[in-house]
């Protein structure tokens, strides 16, 4: 939970934010000089993390590691793993969960259910409330769009107790043991693939990757692909996310 508060600050706009502090720092200690530097460098950093071209080079190093392939091109496996992310709560004024970008891992989970690659679906991610606000888990969330997708009951296992990458494949692991099940379809975003394959790896599970919400796509070049842009940004912030949880998980000895 700490690491989930903080660590934003190693983001773009985190270490921004944190430069500017210094800065303030500085002008109060009548470093007028060092202040300005500062505020530069913030400015720049944010700058440089907005341009689309930057983005899409950061996001597309993470999602070239494992190439999309059609549902039916993919081998059987003993279960689908469906890894949450993006499907929002439905916390008041919503009456439903909302979904994201994220929903396309749910889709892409029934295709492969549809095209007959295993016969069950496991649907995995818990919940952090004091961050959400509402105690449905990612899993349940999950549940109720595949059952409104007509995804039969019998078939949806849950794994509602993971609130990070790691802690889905280690209560996921937990599950296939007890079914004696080695090999799965792992499901999530291109970009997450890397990490997610690793951390399901080092739980001695055979994973056929299956990525899918790929973001990197083969765009025109334009004068648009080198002006700051609020979406580049968001895409920047999530793929050194992603570089920087695959260095911690490293650290940790989690991949």
């Amino acid at each position: 939970l700490v690491g989930k508060i903080f660590a934003p600050l190693a983001y773009p706009l985190g270490l921004a934010f944190i430069l500017w502090a210094t800065a303030l720092i500085c002008r109060w200690r009548r470093q007028h000089r060092l202040a300005r530097r500062v505020v530069i460098a913030g400015i720049f950093l944010v700058l440089y993390f907005s341009q689309p071209w930057v983005a899409h080079a950061l996001t597309r190093s993470l999602e070239d590691d494992y190439p999309l392939r059609p549902a039916h091109k993919l081998p059987r496996a003993d279960a689908i793993v469906v890894l949450g992310g993006g499907i929002g709560a439905p916390v008041p004024p919503r009456i439903d969960v909302d979904v994201g970008g994220a929903f396309d891992r749910l889709l892409f989970g029934m295709r492969l259910l549809r095209a007959n690659k295993a016969e069950h679906i496991i649907l995995s991610g818990g919940v952090i409330a004091s961050i959400v606000g509402s105690d449905v888990t990612e899993a349940r969330r999950l549940r109720r769009l595949a059952l409104e997708y007509g995804v039969a009951d019998r078939a949806i296992l849950l794994e509602e107790e993971s609130r990070s990458t790691r802690e889905n494949a280690l209560f996921t692991a937990q599950i296939l043991r007890q079914r004696q099940w080695q090999r799965v379809l792992l499901v999530t975003s291109a970009r997450h693939m890397p990490r997610a394959a690793a951390a399901f790896a080092r739980e001695g599970i055979q994973v056929i990757a299956a990525p899918t919400d790929l973001i990197a796509v083969q765009r025109p070049l334009t004068i648009g692909r080198f002006l700051p842009d609020a979406e580049a940004l968001r895409e920047s912030h999530k793929a050194v996310k992603e570089y920087l949880g695959y260095v911690v998980y490293w650290l940790r000895g989690w991949v």
